[in-house]
């Protein structure tokens, strides 16, 4: 393991008697205990370049930071030898802002069942990964007990790496609408730690509003800008100071509130089965918030039965790779049968005549018996509960 206490050589020989054989072995233990340092302090230089080399750079698979990667764990691999550890004990990276990984992780499985695994994991203590995450979700996907895994320390400031994190990935073509709008979210309430996490797209959203409102702009550049000339325009616009911080920690990750307002943060508003659908089966963001319009407030139907609408439109967009334009053509094409389907329902000659019937059935001074009135007391219970199990 990489962190440990520093053996106090000199304090546990204190009470010893100091023959010549003592003595040498004193000084063979002061020996060991420098060189075991030595390699922890490389381990800990490696972990902390390979932080640097991820916050500047926009690749994640850049050759420099491949390389030191690679040395870490040709370090760790000498010093501590590989370990085969556990799948089902390993645990994702929190701030990794990155959720998506389906072709990769199919490539991966892939080479994982013709090759082998080349290389370990790297691991931190606790069991949350540092490097390797495709490789340990092929391994799960294959039904491997355990995976080969070198062990490093984790950092002392986790909440600092998410911003990292994302910085690192933040040209990387896998990290999609809804893994960027969560991971933005998450790292405004770090940063802000009382806010809750539903109040950062409402900001946004509020703010650019009023902006609109009063026709003021941010400016199509300001997140490229430094931080101090995006500072002196929030000023300007007069926002108030949760407002300033939230907008200014997006601005300083290089993301227009604007454009986020407008292409990114509704992909939060996904159902449940669209944004498995998109983390689990590659369905696309932009085609799953077209999907998103089948809901079952919109469609006047059950959760139940708009749900089986988007399923059916999941498999459509993936099946005949559809694009958005073809997408919102499906989808109005089946709000438009929805509608027809209503219409036709409504315009039922049986059930026009029983309404009628029931319309006109006037039991003011009706001459009915007890036992009648139970028997159309009962009827219409049944009808009633057809009628709900209808609407289900």
């Amino acid at each position: 393991m990489a962190k440990r206490d520093r053996l106090d050589v000199d304090s546990f020989f204190s009470e010893v008697d100091q023959n010549q054989e003592v003595y040498n072995l004193r000084e063979r233990l002061k020996t060991l205990e420098d060189q075991l340092n030595e390699q922890v302090n490389h381990e800990q230089h490696l972990v902390a370049e390979i932080e640097q080399l991820r916050a500047q750079s926009q690749a994640q698979d850049s050759p420099q930071l491949q390389n030191q990667i690679g040395e870490l764990r040709e370090h760790l691999k000498q010093s501590q030898g590989t370990h085969q550890y556990p799948v089902e004990k390993i645990q994702p990276n929190p701030d990794q802002p990155r959720k998506t990984f389906t072709e990769e992780v199919e490539s991966m499985a892939l080479s994982l069942q013709q090759e082998g695994q080349l290389d370990p994991i790297i691991l931190f203590e606790d069991g949350m990964l540092f490097d390797g995450e495709c490789r340990w979700r092929a391994a799960k996907g294959l039904g491997w007990d355990t995976i080969e895994a070198v062990f490093t320390a984790k950092p002392d400031q986790p909440k600092a790496l998410r911003r990292r994190a994302y910085l690192t990935t933040l040209h990387r073509r896998g990290l999609n609408a809804l893994d960027k709008a969560e991971t933005l979210v998450a790292i405004a309430c770090d940063e802000i730690p009382d806010l809750p996490p539903e109040e950062v797209p409402r900001i946004i959203n509020r703010v650019l509003t009023r902006l609109k409102r009063r026709k003021q702009s941010l400016g199509e550049r300001l997140h490229l800008q430094p931080s101090e000339q995006q500072q002196a325009v929030l000023q300007q616009l007069e926002v108030d100071p949760v407002e300033f911080q939230v907008f200014l920690i997006l601005l300083g990750l290089q993301e227009h509130p604007a454009s986020l307002n407008r292409n990114i943060f509704p992909a939060l508003n996904l159902t449940s089965d669209l944004k498995a659908a998109v983390r689990e089966q590659s369905l696309g963001c932009a085609q799953a918030l077209i999907l998103n319009r089948l809901s079952a407030a919109d469609l006047g139907v059950s959760e139940r039965q708009a749900l089986k609408l988007r399923e059916k439109g999941i498999r459509e967009v993936i099946d005949q790779n559809l694009s958005t334009a073809q997408t919102q053509q499906w989808v109005t094409q089946q709000k438009s049968q929805d509608t027809q389907s209503s219409t036709s329902a409504t315009r039922d000659k049986q059930v026009d005549r029983f309404l009628s019937s029931i319309q006109k059935l006037d039991l003011t001074n009706t001459e009915a018996s007890p036992e009648q009135l139970r028997e159309l007391q009962q009827m219409l219970e049944d009808r009633l509960k057809h009628v709900k199990q209808l609407l289900k």
